[in-house]
């Protein structure tokens, strides 16, 4: 019987086995393992300015402010919700403090990361609803000027050193489990084939 399945699986069995490693090592250098995946943890020293969590309810909404009135230009904002489920969904809208809108945006992945333009100095409010079924907690990330920050190029920056990683190794996930199912349909092709040839 050919074994070009078992290697295939195997090879698969490997990358899953060092993309979840490599995961594990990193988000548990965080301490969050318990307590959920969070951004805000993994990219420390990233932000120059992060919420506190907060649990919003559905149908309610919370707010959060920041304050851009001196020195900004443009703003990386970002908000994740830390105890994602499947079906969550946020409505994010943007205002500054004469309460004119500017943008609003929904979401229905663990996280969104999205830049605003900054005319003039202003005070902003981040409004989060929550309009999914269940209670989330929510965390928001602020970095002002991200295209003048070094923050963002430094190759020993924690986005760098973890947030890639990290990306990298999920790429690998999804080939490990593709090259699994692969070489278990190979090795059934091949022991269908070799059963016919017997008989």
């Amino acid at each position: 019987m050919r074994k070009r399945g078992i290697y295939i699986a195997a090879g698969g069995m490997a990358m899953l086995v060092v993309s979840i490693t490599v995961m594990t090592s990193i988000i548990s250098q965080t301490g969050s393992l318990e307590e959920g995946f969070s951004l805000p943890d993994i990219l420390e020293g990233m932000f120059d300015e992060v919420s506190e969590r907060t649990q919003i309810n559905p149908g309610e909404m919370a707010s959060f402010s920041l304050d851009a009135s001196t020195g900004v230009t443009s703003l990386l904002w970002g908000i994740q919700i830390i105890n994602y489920q499947s079906g969550d969904t946020t409505e994010i809208s943007i205002s500054n403090i004469y309460g004119d809108d500017l943008g609003k945006f929904i979401s229905d992945q663990p996280a969104l990361f999205e830049t605003l333009s900054v005319g003039k100095g202003d005070i902003y409010s981040f409004n989060v609803e929550n309009k999914g079924t269940r209670t989330i907690t929510a965390v928001m990330m602020f970095a002002k000027n991200p295209n003048d920050s070094e923050k963002f190029t430094d190759p020993n920056s924690p986005l760098s050193k973890t947030l890639l990683p990290l990306a990298m190794s999920g790429v690998l996930l999804f080939v490990g489990i593709a090259a699994v199912i692969v070489g278990l349909a190979v090795i059934i092709i091949d022991y269908r084939k070799k059963s016919s040839e017997l008989v």
